[in-house]
């Protein structure tokens, strides 16, 4: 092995023929684009994935639990808020944060437009990290568990349609059968998700005057949004959510409410496994070729290092071995373009995407450093192992003829 280690070196790094190094380079090459679009795709579908993920969260939680109905819609029966039960869920291991929450539809008036809205009401100690994210416009309305407050937060969409902007007031409808109550709401900031979708339908407010407008006291609620610790764990803290509730209640994770979203994504799924074993297969193509390439222009050697008394699988080590660097090398390489392409993508954002399309306006990158560790052992072991076809040739090389090998 170590006679092997050797020469494969002394082959690798410090022979002086072009032709050697020209096939090196060449393979060295086309193992790092591989690797760097394996690298690119996976980091490239895990950001998509984690930023759809965050904005319908922000927007649904990981779960939401209402009460079962007949007619299909935004808006919910209502039910009283059960304060320890709250407190209970909040201690679940997997919980974050649990929240009642009120969707009320109405009808936004501006001077020359009318545009329908689902006001979706938050209590004061709701967590609207999600919206400052996104807010590009104002601040994030002040609310407290003693007053009501008409303020609200507006979609760009929705304050470009009406005309609005931070400070505004505009006038506000609900529609009860025979009953209208007319609010003014003043806007005191404008949001953009990128979730179009969404941001076309909803506006938030206070929980607080949502309820006074669909019932006489403050006790009432249209669901409880949840979120959890990790994602993974949505479906078993849902299963365990199904003991702190009765048959009346619906429980439904953000896929199930939102399938189409992550439907979307698992195409996606699809389109980047399919890219992942093209590269995997070019680079397994592309080492045993040059291997072939440079065994055939080592013949000579092959039959000296023979009547020397080396042994075939002895010499194939050497082949193993320039396998092994170039290898080395192209994972180097593509690693460094993959993660230098994805520092500057998200910093600077240089590929820009149609937001309506696709949700967000540039393309995301999100790669944990355990893929990363993966995606290099597999590369590596995957073409490590196929350096060994090509290597039994040796095998059938004979002395006589491969010293006179021209």
């Amino acid at each position: 092995m170590q006679l092997g280690y050797h020469i494969a070196k002394k082959l690798s790094f410090k022979s002086q023929h072009s032709f050697t190094k020209t096939i090196t380079s060449l393979a060295i090459a086309a193992v790092s684009i591989s690797v760097c679009v394996v690298i690119m795709a996976f980091g490239i579908l895990l950001g998509f994935k984690k930023e759809i993920r965050e904005k319908v969260k922000g927007y649904a939680g990981d779960i939401s639990v209402s009460r079962y109905q007949l007619a299909s819609g935004n808006e919910t029966n209502l039910f009283d808020i059960d304060n320890g039960l709250i407190q209970e869920i909040n201690l679940e291991e997997d919980v974050s944060s649990i929240f009642p929450f009120i969707n009320k539809a109405g009808i936004l008036k501006s001077d020359t437009t009318l545009e329908g809205i689902i006001l979706k009401g938050f209590p004061a100690n709701y967590d609207f990290s999600f919206y400052q994210k996104h807010l590009i416009r104002g601040e994030i309305p002040h609310y407290t568990d003693s007053s009501d407050s008409y303020d609200i937060l507006l979609s760009e969409y929705t304050a470009s349609i009406l005309d609005l902007d931070t400070g505004d007031r505009v006038h506000l409808y609900f529609i009860d059968q025979s009953d209208v109550r007319r609010r003014m709401p003043k806007v005191r900031g404008i949001f953009n998700t990128g979730l179009h979708e969404f941001d076309k339908q909803f506006a938030i407010a206070h929980l607080r005057s949502i309820q006074r407008v669909v019932s006489n006291d403050y006790s009432k609620a249209a669901g409880y949004e949840i979120k959890v610790n990790h994602a993974k764990n949505t479906e078993a803290t849902k299963a365990k959510l199904q003991t702190s509730f009765d048959y009346t209640y619906a429980i439904n994770t953000v896929q199930e409410l939102y399938p189409a979203m992550f439907q979307w994504l698992d195409i996606v799924d699809t389109n980047v496994l399919v890219i992942i074993i093209l590269m995997f297969i070019v680079a397994i193509i592309n080492i045993i070729t040059m291997l072939l390439i440079l065994i055939i222009e080592r013949i000579p050697m092959i039959g000296i290092l023979k009547s020397m008394g080396a042994h075939s699988t002895k010499i194939g080590t050497i082949f193993n071995w320039q396998g092994g660097f170039i290898l080395s090398a192209g994972l180097i390489l593509g690693n460094g373009i993959a993660l230098s392409f994805a520092y500057l993508q998200n910093q600077y954002k240089m590929i820009k995407l149609n937001a309506e399309t696709y949700y967000m306006d540039a393309v995301p990158f999100y790669l944990p450093w355990d893929y990363l560790l993966y995606i290099n052992l597999g590369a590596l072991i995957v073409c490590f192992v196929f350096t060994y076809i090509p290597v039994r040739i040796i095998h059938r090389i004979h002395p006589a003829q491969s010293i006179r090998f021209n």
